[in-house]
Parts: C-alpha cells; structure tokens; sequence
C-alpha cells in the first residue's frame, strides 16, 4: 500500500538506489506520511545471492502532514557490523542477518515549524542474529525468528512550557521474536471483514529473559521516580478469521515508586503476572471453544504500606495470590468481525463454562474451587433471560474467619458488618475437617433448583 519513489544506478554488480521515499495515507483522508531514507547498495555476490549494504550512520526523515499540523522527526540509523544476505527467488526471498550493534537516535522533531529543545531519544539493539522469509503472491507471506542480546534506551525531555520534565533508561536481555502472517495485498480500510476471508493470519511469540526500567520526572515542580526489574516473560498473539487469542506474562517483577501524589515510597512484587484469552470470530452452528486466565501470584508490598493500615502487624502478611482460569464452549451467531456495533442482537450464546482453577489467598486466608456448568438456552425463564445453567461449584475456604475477626481488632471493618458476613457465609457453607475451614457446593439442578450442601436456596 506505499508509494515508493526512488532513483538507481547499476555499476558492475552492484545496483545503488538513492533517495527513497516511502509514501502512506492516512486512514480517512487525515493526512499521509512519508519515509525518507538513505542510499542502499544492492551487492551480486556471485552465486545466487545478494548482499544489502548500508552505511554505517544512514538519516532517516518521517514526515506527517494532518489536517493543520505538520510533524517532521530526523533520526540516525547506525549500525555495527550488519550483514544483510538475501537468496532465492523474486516470489519467495530468504533475508539472513547479523550484527553487533544497530541503533537508531532522534536528531530532532519540528511540529509546525518549531524544533521541540532539550529532547534525547535513542535505542540500541546488540547482538541480533535472524532470519526472514518473504512470499509475495495475492498475499504476503512472512516468517521471522530473531534473538537479540540485549536492548538499552534512553528518552529525555523538558516541557517547552517548564512546568515538567523527564528521564528515562530501560534495558532487555535475551529478546526472542519467532512470528509468521499472511497480509492480504489491496485495501481493506474500508471492510475489515474482508481482509480476514482474504487471508489475513498472524502468529507470533515474544519473549525476554529480564529487564529493568529507571524512571525521573518533575511535574509542576514536583519530583517523582519510578523504577523496576523483571525476569523471564513472554506475549503470545493469534489472529485470524476463526480465532483471536492473546497472552502473556512476566515472573520475578519489582517496582519502586514515588511522587507528588504519593511521597512516601511505594514498593511492589510480584512473583508472577499473567493473562489470556481466547475467542472464536467466525460464526458456527457447532459450539466452539473459549478460554480466560488471569494470575496474580506472590504479590507483595513493603512494611511501610502495611503500617499504613495494620501497625500493630496483626494481620499475616504473607503474599497474597489471585488465580482464575475459565474454560468453556459458545455457539457464534454472526462473524465477530462483521458485527454492528450500533445493533441490539445477541451475537452467540453461552454453551458451557469450566471453572478450572480459583485460588484467592490474602492475610492469612485462603478461596480455593472449581465448577463445570452446562447452559440451557431455550429456557431463559428460571433465570430471568439468562439460560438455565446445570451444574456445580464446589469451594473451600480457610482461615476465613480468623480474617474477619483481625479486621475487626485493627479497625478496618465495623463488627456489625462481619457479622452480617458469618451469617451469609453459614448459609453457603458447612464446617471442613480442619479448624476454621468451610466448604461449599453450590449446585444447578435440570429444574433451575439452586442448592448449597444439599439445602435448597431457590
């Protein structure tokens, strides 16, 4: 979808194309944007293959032109080392490449004509080692592993008005990049429907080994920091006609912060942070399958913000975790990507939903369970225009009562309301076989009867 304009000259083997510019509009007529580069050397090496040479420190020039307002940005592209090595065919080409180091930096950025000052932006990529692959027929087709070493950035400004400013450092260690899509060649801005019975496909997975952020600011004045290390983590994306899923997470996480809002400082871990979902978007007779999890686990802040609200230490303050993992099937009545957002028709209906796995731990406490329900959807009666699910929950709880009774000692919760709390709990649960723990089953029969450990509650 670029407009590329360029000129070339061939001496020998060697094929030199200069002033490339790269043209793009933007969506509903709000402007475009163009690429300028430098000179790329087109090397024949002899045997079927071609070299891509660059030199070492290339300008690059981005220039955006919207409405009223014009934004023109300079950047340095520079590199250590890299070699670029393309083979076989015009409709089927292998990119393998290498290099020490590849930086790009900001030189400067005018927005109507003014250069914004005291403005440091740059990034560096060390050790980077991959390989791509590019089809080109109706679609194009790509596939792309690459490890990088390490990644390090820096940005720094100053608010021209001088109310604030901000400084910032980030690093990455052991970057992984293995993605494969399939791109519909044309125009889909106006159908986006249409690009996914074109082809449209990607898939990918990005993962890093650690990381580490450094954050300065003054807003208005006033100073503020934040800071965080990290280990391994990971995002995974699926996306095409069928299916959308999505997920990711991170381990070992530590946070810092401090500010105007909040001076005293704020220390946050976690050992573990994680999602996903995944979703159907192409409508079927057949019930197709879905899935969300969210993990929240070993989170843990300072003493300093449990004296906040415990001084007297009472409560355990041990890592609090928080686990959901749901499963289930759902029967898509219309494409998800055809769908009118302004419409009131219900797209789909729920078939069944597994609770795989709950765990909710805080102060001492503890909410385990899991459950299976089937729904059915001719019967939005016994449900008031929900589907009558069919199924049960099953829970244990520890340690709950013990939690009440410090809440009440520290403060934090009015003893008539706790209360109030233990009666309900009473209801849904039955003493377990060990001190203070409650187990529940909470169950659907085929007549819409709701039952808790055998007694009907509805």
């Amino acid at each position: 979808g670029y407009d590329i304009s360029a000129s070339e000259q061939t001496v020998g083997n060697t094929l030199t194309v200069s002033d490339v510019t790269l043209g793009l509009p933007l969506p509903e007529d709000e402007g475009s944007v163009s690429l300028t580069i430098g000179d790329l050397k087109f090397v024949e090496i002899g045997d079927g293959t071609v070299a891509i040479v660059m030199a070492d420190k290339m300008p690059m020039q981005i220039n955006t032109r919207a409405d009223d307002e014009t934004v023109d940005i300079s950047l340095l592209f520079s590199h250590a080392n890299l070699s670029t090595i393309v083979s076989g065919t015009p409709e089927e080409m292998t990119y393998a490449y290498n290099a020490a180091e590849i930086g790009v930096d900001l030189e400067k950025i005018v927005v109507n004509g003014a250069e914004i000052p005291d403005l440091v932006a740059n990034a560096i990529l060390a050790g980077i080692l991959g390989t791509s692959t590019m089809s080109v027929g109706e679609t194009v087709a790509t596939t792309q592993k690459m490890s990088v070493d390490s990644l390090t950035y820096t940005f720094q400004g100053t608010d021209p008005a001088g109310s604030g400013e901000i400084d910032m450092q980030g690093s990455a260690s052991g970057i992984e990049i293995d993605a494969d899509a399939v791109i519909p060649l044309g125009d889909y801005a106006d159908d986006p429907a249409a690009l996914f019975t074109a082809g449209f496909d990607i898939a990918g997975r990005y993962s890093l080994q650690a990381s580490e952020f450094d954050l300065t600011f003054v807003d208005e004045g006033a100073p503020g920091s934040v800071s965080s290390t990290s280990g391994g983590g990971s995002v995974a994306l699926q996306m095409n006609d069928s299916v959308l899923a999505y997920g990711g997470g991170i381990s070992d996480v530590q946070i810092s912060a401090m500010g105007p809002d909040f001076p005293l400082p704020i220390d946050i871990s976690f050992g573990e942070l994680a999602f996903g979902f995944e979703m159907p978007l192409m409508a079927d007779e057949a019930p197709q399958d879905f899935a969300l999890n969210l993990t929240v686990a070993d989170l843990g802040v300072s003493e300093m913000i449990w004296g906040m609200f415990d001084p007297g230490q009472v409560l355990p303050q041990d890592p609090a975790t928080l686990i959901v993992e749901l499963m289930g099937k759902a029967t898509v009545f219309t494409d998800i990507m055809t769908l009118d957002e302004d419409s009131d028709e219900i797209p789909g209906e729920l078939n069944a939903l597994t609770l795989e796995d709950l765990q909710l731990r805080f102060a001492g406490a503890s909410v385990t369970g899991d459950g299976d329900f089937v729904f059915d959807n001719s019967d939005m009666q016994s449900f008031d225009g929900l589907p009558r699910p069919k199924g049960a929950l099953d829970l244990n709880i520890t340690g709950i009562n013990g939690l009440l009774d410090k809440l009440v000692q520290i403060g934090l919760a009015p003893e008539e309301q706790v209360m109030g709390a233990r009666m309900m709990l009473s209801m849904f649960s039955v003493p377990g076989d060990g001190e203070d723990t409650l187990n529940s089953r909470i169950e659907v029969n085929e007549q819409g009867h709701v039952l808790a450990n055998g007694q009907r509650l509805k």
